[in-house]
């Protein structure tokens, strides 16, 4: 059995938003519990762009790099699980 490849129009602006969304999606800012304080980390990443003593610092800081990079936000819950979502 052999796979038929089909070729995509790479202009056309339903991919382009695709591939748009997807190099955001890979450049969110998360905001992320860790032992006794918060960190900023870029999705992906291995280390935390900056640590914190509360969330809120941590928010506002990953809240201006979100905006800059024109990216987005996902704020976690002590819990880990995510409470909120910005996009820019």
């Amino acid at each position: 059995m052999t796979k038929t490849y089909y070729k995509t129009n790479q202009n056309h602006p339903q991919i382009k938003a695709y591939k748009q969304a997807v190099k955001r999606g890979m450049k969110s800012q998360h905001v992320l519990p860790r032992d006794n304080s918060w960190i900023v980390k870029r999705a992906g990443a291995s280390r935390a762009t900056k640590i914190f003593n509360n969330q809120n610092q941590a928010k506002k800081f990953a809240l201006d790099v979100a905006k800059n990079q024109g990216t987005a936000l996902f704020i976690h819950g002590s819990d880990d699980r995510i409470r909120d979502r910005r996009y820019f």
